[in-house]
């Protein structure tokens, strides 16, 4: 009798160190979900799936995982957000040849335009008007005009925008080396602060004065430049935005043909930083045609092809500039000087 006692404690004690030992195994593949709790045993895959889960009386709080979900890039040719734009017809002058106009009022109404665009200044740096920034007086960059009377001799149904060339300054590079590119004559270095302070100190004045849309020209690293930061210019522009913002004055830019498509190439030309991450923070984008392109209808077609392939249906916001009285419908410019 005591033997088989024994025999029996001994199973017992066994059978319970055995169920201890598959109780810790099996602890590793107990999986809780959300519907309840299931074994996940990799060599019994697929014969458990038919067994259903255990639902315990209150279901396990489920915590997923931290997970880092990829950002994805942006592409070229997404369409940016829609704004609602109605067609925009413009006259682009010089700051002289306002000057000259008898009545600018009428020179507008004959072209049907809704806003003026007076270039201020050009690749030289020389401003048209009497600046009051002070890094314009220390270096001669001053000109006589003025543009207060101007303006107020504007109609208040048209809009008024400036046209001001950017980096591209010859004369600033020349008289202050310290704060010019390194390898391209005449282009300032867009990295220092103090030129692109010199540039917002410039559109603010402009803003103060009365403009209600300020077009940078030249705002980028010169063409082909070497590894450019491009991140400078894309925060540059942003902090254009707010700047003028305060003012409700829009931040546009001015382009040029071949920065949306080569004709040579026949394929979209790589623009640094890329329009479409310019599209998520100016207003328009101004662009000089060609006089090939205004004449050959397919030439026109495969550029507004390019410009789609940026703006989407924010082809709205795109405003060609050329020679002429510019069609019944759409956005134009016509350059008279």
């Amino acid at each position: 009798m005591r033997t088989l006692l024994r025999v029996g404690g001994v199973a017992v004690l066994a059978t319970a160190l055995l169920l201890v030992v598959v109780f810790f195994w099996f602890q590793s593949y107990i999986v809780h979900t959300p519907d309840g709790i299931r074994l996940d045993i990799p060599f019994l895959r697929g014969i458990l799936d038919d067994i259903p889960d255990y639902a315990q009386d209150e279901p396990f709080p489920f915590e997923p995982p931290i997970s880092i979900e990829p950002i994805a890039p942006i592409e070229p040719g997404e369409t940016p957000p829609e704004i609602d734009l109605p067609p925009f017809r413009s006259v682009v002058v010089s700051g002289a040849d306002l000057e000259t106009m008898p009545d600018p009022n009428l020179t507008l109404e004959g072209f049907r335009a809704d806003a003026i665009l007076v270039a201020l200044n050009d690749e030289t740096g020389q401003l048209w008007w009497a600046s009051g920034v002070d890094l314009a007086t220390s270096y001669a960059l001053n000109g006589e005009g003025d543009l207060a009377p101007l303006l107020d001799s504007l109609d208040p149904e048209f809009g008024r925008s400036a046209l001001l060339f950017g980096f591209h300054n010859e004369l600033m590079a020349q008289r202050n080396p310290p704060v010019s590119l390194d390898g391209v004559a005449g282009w300032l270095d867009p990295r220092d602060v103090t030129m692109r302070d010199y540039l917002m100190d410039l559109m603010l004045e402009l803003a103060r004065l009365g403009f209600d849309e300020i077009v940078l020209a030249d705002f980028t690293f010169p063409p082909d430049y070497p590894s450019p930061a491009d991140g400078v210019i894309l925060d540059f522009l942003r902090d254009l935005v707010s700047a003028l913002g305060t003012r409700d004055v829009t931040l546009s830019v001015l382009t040029r043909e071949a920065d949306w498509y080569d004709f040579e190439d026949e394929a979209t030309p790589f623009f640094r930083p890329g329009l479409f991450q310019l599209a998520d923070i100016v207003h328009r984008f101004y662009c000089v045609l060609e006089l090939e392109t205004i004449a050959d209808p397919d030439r026109h077609a495969a550029l507004m092809a390019a410009v789609q392939s940026v703006l989407g249906s924010g082809t709205h916001r795109f405003v060609p500039i050329g020679q002429g009285g510019g069609p019944e419908e759409g956005n134009w410019a016509v350059a008279l000087s």
